[in-house]
């Protein structure tokens, strides 16, 4: 098992994916690359686990595809084959990228789109992700699991048939590093499409770590409900400005919020702690405090009865001497007293 893949199988941790997509892409050759550094070095410093990219060019879609109502109404004239033109990733950027990473301590990922991408990247990469739209892309499902590494499976617009049907096919190459993420594929996607009850279902179904794509633009709801449903792993978009031209940065995260949300869900992880209920170190001392006892209301002399309600109640006793617990009133009512007990003290079964 890959170190990477044991981490996210960890039901203790959160696996961050900020995912950068397509939001380096600002100018020159030059410009990008320093773009994508300032990107990198933001996703480390606000504590992300890694930072993603899309590694793709415009064969992705076929010829005169047209242009998605979703960005025709953000603006956006130029068709989806000049988008994905325009903001191809060059296969040299991919060695620069990691060297960067490594730089700042932060997992290298890019998402392919074809084959040809498949092996461009895993040089480079300790994981692979599997973008939604490609889950019936049975050659990449093939090439995808033949590298051994862990994938990272996204099932944004996509029916339980298709998944069952991409996770049999990766498993017939003994790949069973395999991870599931939810996802609503609508950029941004409403709050009420989230539909997050799907991740304790994967959970329990495929037995494998389970997560959450989330195009949301709020930064704490979707994630945190996620975690608390079962995800060991987040990825959500980031920009460095909202408002710099391009398909992604107007529903990604800006650095603030990116910092608030990994800072949440590290929260997150340790607040849900262990399923095993106990009383924790925490309340230790107010459980002796405050925790209800029997307790003498008057002072006791040698030989005389306790009775509810006369000279014993169930009381909280704060510092005093702690009686037993409630629980074994009975074994205490009408027994007479071996000894002199203080009032507000407790009574123990050696008093009786």
């Amino acid at each position: 098992m890959k170190p990477i893949y044991k981490k996210i199988r960890n039901p203790s941790e959160v696996f961050i994916i900020a995912e950068a997509g397509s939001n380096w892409k600002c100018g020159t050759k030059k410009q990008d690359l320093a773009q994508a550094r300032k990107l990198i070095k933001t996703a480390s410093v606000c504590g992300a686990d890694a930072i993603k990219f899309q590694t793709y060019d415009s064969s992705v879609y076929v010829e005169n595809a047209g242009m998605s109502n979703y960005l025709s109404k953000k603006g956006i004239t130029k068709s989806v084959n000049e988008i994905f033109d325009e903001f191809s990733m060059s296969y040299k950027m991919l060695p620069l990228l990691k060297k960067i990473c490594q730089e700042y301590s932060i997992e290298f990922m890019s998402t392919p789109f074809s084959i040809k991408d498949i092996h461009a990247i895993d040089k480079f990469v300790n994981i692979h992700k599997l973008a939604s739209y490609e889950i019936n892309h049975i050659p990449m499902l093939e090439a995808l699991a033949k590298t051994k590494k862990p994938v990272i499976i996204s099932t944004g617009a996509s029916t339980l048939e298709e998944i069952n049907f991409a996770i049999k096919t990766m498993k017939k190459f003994d790949n069973n590093q395999l991870c599931l993420l939810q996802c609503t594929s609508k950029y941004p996607a409403k709050i009420n499409s989230l539909n997050l009850s799907v991740i304790s279902n994967f959970k329990t179904k495929y037995k494998i770590p389970v997560g959450l794509s989330d195009h949301s633009t709020d930064p704490l709801i979707a994630p945190i409900t996620a975690v608390g449903l079962g995800a060991t792993i987040i990825e959500k978009h980031f920009t460095l400005d909202k408002s710099l031209e391009g398909p992604d940065h107007y529903f990604a995260l800006d650095p603030i919020e990116l910092k608030t949300m990994v800072t949440a869900l590290r929260n997150c992880v340790i607040s849900i702690g262990n399923p095993v209920k106990k009383i924790h170190d925490d309340e230790k001392e107010l459980r002796i405090f405050a925790h209800r006892a029997i307790q003498t209301t008057k002072k006791i002399e040698i030989g005389e009865k306790f009775i509810l309600g006369k000279n014993i109640e169930i009381l909280r006793p704060g510092n005093r001497k702690r009686g037993i617990d409630p629980r074994f009133l009975k074994k205490i009512i009408n027994k007479k007293s071996r000894k002199q007990i203080k009032s507000g003290d407790g009574v123990t079964l050696n008093d009786i």
